[in-house]
């Protein structure tokens, strides 16, 4: 089909557009045989390498046209900063614009998705399989049928994939994801009230931590900087070159700098602002600009604040402290003494008057 194409265009240039498609939102650019131009939003058929598929246009990559144009080079460069997940090059072709039958038999399909995640959690649980069906994908074409499933650790699913096999009669495909992925695949609108980056335009999710969250001063209550996937927001991601950057530019906290005030230690500062609290001797914090501030030594402390210093971290006199344990130890013996003697004097008594 591709070559009568071609044959009935001759040398015409194709154009470049990157499509959306999949279920996990996979964005690739695929030529298109026609000098027809396609709007933004468009639904097309599409071929890829998993088959026949349906697609939505997200805008054009070659020459301009009257609806909207990216520059090739800025492309490169987004997917040279973001990686090549974000936009599949040479990812197959447009085959034609879906018609109003192509959009009825695509939601056939998507309602008998629904039918087949029903029979495909009934058959793991027959076979004792611990694992949770969370989305069934049926291409347009109908060449394969992948089912995306969350389960701890590995599991042996061939006889599952046999039996789906022998009821669809078509490639079934079974995919472990994470909750992340899940999140794709269901999730619909985040706490700030858009659309879950996951699901709208991430393709890649890179590892988020707390250290992050702590760097860029956010709270650090997992409820809060935690999104629907249970884990920490993707968007902690966004921001983290930048603050890596404007860190660098700060001193540490606990170091001296020279202000126009005197020299003084930093006690905090916002990455964000670049404002930087410094502490003085006599209890005053004050702010600065980074721009104001160079770096220093400690201050040479003046003779009143050396013997201050002195006085309070005075050592204990220890050949002090020896003599008046000794002297408090003799004084304890002489009373011993003193009580033993009395005790055989009064034994004594007792004696002499028994005799009597």
């Amino acid at each position: 089909m591709t070559t009568e194409i071609n044959e009935q265009l001759g040398a015409e240039v194709k154009q470049k557009y990157a499509i959306r498609y999949g279920a996990l939102g996979f964005i690739g650019e695929f030529e298109y045989a026609s000098d027809e131009s396609l709007r933004p939003g468009v639904k097309v058929l599409i071929e890829t390498d998993r088959g026949l598929e349906l697609g939505r246009v997200v805008c054009r990559t070659s020459e301009p046209d009257e609806y909207l144009r990216i520059d090739p080079k800025q492309i490169k460069k987004f997917v040279e900063n973001s990686g090549e997940d974000y936009l599949k090059p040479n990812a197959g072709r447009i085959v034609k614009p879906a018609n109003e039958q192509d959009l009825r038999e695509a939601h056939h399909i998507e309602i008998d998705a629904l039918e087949k995640k029903k029979f495909c959690i009934e058959a793991a649980k027959r076979l004792g399989l611990n694992m949770k069906i969370v989305f069934v994908e049926h291409l347009f074409g109908g060449e394969r049928i992948i089912f995306y499933f969350l389960a701890e650790g590995r599991i042996d699913f061939r006889e599952l994939v046999r039996e789906l096999a022998r009821e669809y009669q078509t490639r079934i495909e079974l995919r472990q994801i994470g909750a992340r992925d899940e999140a794709r695949l269901l999730a619909d609108y985040e706490i700030c009230g858009r659309e879950c980056c996951c699901k709208n335009f991430l393709k890649t999710l890179r590892p988020v931590n707390m250290k992050m969250a702590k760097l860029q001063k956010a709270t650090l209550d997992p409820s809060k900087v935690s999104g629907r996937c249970g884990r920490l927001r993707c968007c902690l991601q966004y921001e983290q070159k930048t603050y890596e950057e404007l860190l660098k530019a700060l001193p540490r906290i606990g170091t001296y700098v020279q202000t126009e005030a005197g020299v003084g230690k930093v006690r905090d500062y916002s990455a964000i602002t670049q404002l930087v609290q410094v502490a003085f001797d006599d209890d005053r914090i004050v702010t600065f600009p980074v721009e104001e501030l160079s770096p220093a030594q400690p201050p040479e402390r003046s003779e009143r604040q050396i013997l201050q210093v002195n006085d309070e971290q005075k050592p204990i006199n220890i050949i002090a402290d020896n003599n008046t344990a000794s002297k408090e130890t003799d004084t304890a013996k002489e009373n011993s003494g003193q009580t033993s003697v009395k005790r055989k004097r009064s034994s004594r008594r007792r004696r002499k008057r028994k005799n009597r």
